[in-house]
């Protein structure tokens, strides 16, 4: 049997219902607050069929309790093949190697949409795939931004130089590295970031322009925080 694409939470669905994304249906429970209302509004002017649960059903179709009262079923997200890149006119991009974890892909996405980057890679082996819980927790901006999935990193990065892009590996080492204080981003600018454990490995690294770093004291930083911060410079050059 296919997997539902469930999603939950106010903000992700009611992002859902204001993009172009498809939802097939929407379930309720008797929490009515307003933001609930505007959903259920939204949702019976597109004729999208709505059903009041109790909230047991609600955890069963999530998974969660943290389902704030409401959950969809989603068609699955629309991603650009690597092969049509170029026939957008992407300025800034990032790029997530091997980022593994559903959080941090949905909160990647969700910084670089809101910082202005015009889309956002990932890798199609070992990393994170388009589900549930990264549509939630990037608040609904993984239905709004542009995704692009990738097969060959290295070919992907000479790709991207052959067409005038500077590519911008974010290390945690500062030794041989740029800080990120003193970058300033070429206006065709693709930046990588890595896994979580592992970070990006040298062959990658190796066929980048420039290799950045967040100054701080100690190196702790969770992949999807550094990235928002990077995103804020980018947004800010």
């Amino acid at each position: 049997m296919e997997e539902k694409n469930i999603i939950y939470g106010r903000n992700s669905i009611l992002e859902a219902l204001k993009s172009e994304s498809k939802i097939n249906k929407i379930w309720h429970d008797a929490n009515l607050n307003p933001k609930i209302i505007e959903i259920l509004n939204l949702a019976r002017e597109k004729k999208i069929p709505v059903m009041k649960v109790e909230k047991q059903k609600l955890y069963e179709l999530s998974g969660t309790q943290d389902h704030r009262s409401i959950v969809a079923e989603l068609s699955p997200i629309e991603f650009i093949d690597e092969k049509d890149f170029l026939k957008h006119d992407f300025k800034k991009i990032l790029i997530a190697v091997n980022v593994e974890d559903p959080h941090n892909l949905g909160a990647i996405i969700r910084s670089a949409y809101a910082f202005g980057i015009d889309a956002v890679c990932y890798t199609a082996r070992n990393s994170a795939q388009l589900n549930n819980t990264v549509i939630t927790s990037s608040a609904g901006a993984a239905l709004k931004s542009n995704l692009v999935r990738i097969n060959n990193v290295t070919n992907f990065i000479n790709m991207l130089k052959d067409n005038k892009y500077w590519i911008y590996a974010s290390v945690v080492e500062p030794e041989a590295s740029d800080s990120l204080n003193n970058v300033q981003f070429d206006d065709m600018s693709a930046i990588l970031v890595g896994n979580e454990g592992k970070g990006l490995s040298d062959k990658v690294v190796k066929h980048c322009d420039f290799k950045i770093h967040i100054p701080v004291k100690f190196n702790s930083l969770n992949v999807s925080v550094a990235t928002a911060i990077i995103c804020n410079k980018v947004f800010n050059n």
